[in-house]
């Protein structure tokens, strides 16, 4: 498999250097590297028009945006609220990962059909400006730099682990005020009744 020569070089390399920063990690920082691992993920999709090699290219890089939201989301040291966040991000990202495959696995089944598609209806896919989506999704990415901050100090406990382990201290905790108060009323009942008995 390989990508379709009747794409303009300039487009294929574009949308290349974007998906290759995906895989630069992978690829131990070699750009050359990375590019090929997005073009053979690319190929896959069996692309042949623009719009086909943009949804394409969207899917790609949804289903890593997904993985690497899910992947933050297990970090020990995140409060609740933020691993939730990332998980129902991870959650719509996939929903929005499927919308663009069904809609790639239209145009190309039109395509060998024959049938011509507007432009209009391809761009109609894709929310407008100011729609909430694009809200949410500057809400969630400012989450997951948050969260590949927090990240980048943990040790590689799961987040239930460490959920687990916190819960385990504040029952510790607890049990220590019980006993302390326990103690201390103790203390108080043999003082009142020393006191009592030198009456």
């Amino acid at each position: 498999m390989s990508l379709p020569t009747t794409i303009a070089q300039a487009i294929l390399d574009t949308i290349l250097g974007r998906l290759a920063l995906l895989f630069i990690t992978g690829a131990n920082g070699d750009m050359t590297i990375a590019q090929d691992a997005a073009s053979q993920m690319l190929s896959a999709y069996n692309a042949e028009t623009e719009d086909e090699l943009s949804l394409a290219a969207e899917i790609v890089s949804c289903r890593f945006q997904t993985l690497e939201a899910l992947s933050y989301a297990s970090d020990p040291d995140l409060p609740l609220n933020k691993v939730l966040r990332l998980r129902g991000g991870a959650v719509s990202l996939s929903r929005e990962c499927h919308k663009s495959q069904r809609k790639l696995d239209q145009l190309q089944r039109d395509r060998r059909a024959g049938l011509q598609q507007p432009p209009a209806e391809i761009a109609s896919a894709q929310p407008a400006p100011g729609q909430p989506k694009i809200d949410n999704a500057v809400d969630f990415i400012e989450t997951v730099r948050d969260a590949m901050n927090t990240a980048a100090k943990t040790g590689g406990k799961s987040w239930t682990q460490s959920f687990q382990k916190r819960q385990t201290a504040k029952r510790i905790a607890d049990n220590l005020k019980k006993n302390q108060a326990s103690h201390a009323a103790h203390i108080g009942a043999a003082a009142i009744e020393s006191s009592a008995a030198t009456a």
